[in-house]
C-alpha cells in the first residue's frame, strides 16, 4: 500500500510539475530600439530564404524580433504593426527547442503554452514563428501580413534569414495549444543563414 501511495504521489508530483511549466514566464532583454539599418536599405535588403542553420537565436536577438513583430511602441499599448479598429486580434507563438511560447508584449516576455516543441513540418529553424488569428476575422490575413513584413525586415536589417508559409497551416491539430475559435493563418522560419560550403 505504501509502494502504491508513493507512487501516485510522485505522478501528481510530476503531473503538476507539467502544468506548472506550461504556464512559465521568461523576461525578454529591453528591445533595441535605436539600432538596426536605414529603411531603405532594409527594403533593398528584404528576401526570403529557406537556406537556414540549425544555430539557436540568442534570447537578444529573439527579443528584438518578436518586439519587432508585434510589440508594444507606444505607452497606450498600440503596436509596432497595424490592427484594423486597433483591436490588435492577433497572437503571436514561437516554436523553438524547448517548446511552443506566447509572446506577451505587455510584459515583453514569452510564456510557455507546450512543453515540447512541435514536430514537422514546424521544425525546420530554430525559431519558427506561428501567426494566429480569430477563426471568422475577416482581418485575420491583413494583419497577419503587417506582422510578417515586420519580421522580414528586422531579418534584413539583423543580417537573419526567413520565409513565410501558408503550407504550414494546412493541418490545424498541429496547434492544439490555441484557444478555441483561433486558428494559425501562417508561420515565418527565422534564422541565421546557413554558409554554403
Amino acid at each position: 500500500m505504501r509502494t502504491i501511495s508513493a507512487l501516485f504521489l510522485a505522478c501528481s508530483l510530476l503531473f503538476s510539475g507539467s502544468a506548472l511549466a506550461a504556464g512559465e514566464s521568461v523576461k525578454l532583454p529591453e528591445p533595441d530600439k535605436k539600432g538596426g539599418m536605414p529603411l531603405m536599405q532594409a527594403l533593398a535588403e528584404r528576401h526570403s530564404t529557406r537556406a537556414l542553420s540549425p544555430e539557436a537565436l540568442d534570447e537578444t536577438t529573439l527579443g528584438n524580433l518578436l518586439w519587432a513583430a508585434w510589440g508594444k511602441n507606444r505607452p497606450d499599448g498600440k503596436r509596432t504593426a497595424p490592427s484594423a479598429l486597433n483591436k490588435q486580434q492577433l497572437e503571436l507563438y514561437v516554436n523553438k527547442a524547448d517548446g511552443v511560447w506566447q509572446y506577451d508584449a505587455g510584459n515583453h516576455a514569452l510564456v510557455r503554452v507546450a512543453d515540447a516543441p512541435l514536430g514537422k513540418p514546424l521544425n525546420d529553424a530554430p525559431v519558427v514563428l506561428i501567426f494566429a488569428v480569430p477563426e471568422n476575422d475577416p482581418c485575420g490575413g491583413m494583419h497577419v501580413g503587417s506582422v510578417y513584413q515586420n519580421v522580414g525586415l528586422f531579418c534584413a536589417s539583423a543580417g537573419l534569414a526567413n520565409v513565410v508559409k501558408a503550407s504550414t497551416t494546412r493541418d490545424q491539430s498541429l496547434f492544439s495549444f490555441l484557444p478555441g475559435g483561433w486558428k494559425a493563418q501562417a508561420t515565418q522560419s527565422v534564422g541565421r543563414p546557413r554558409q554554403s560550403k
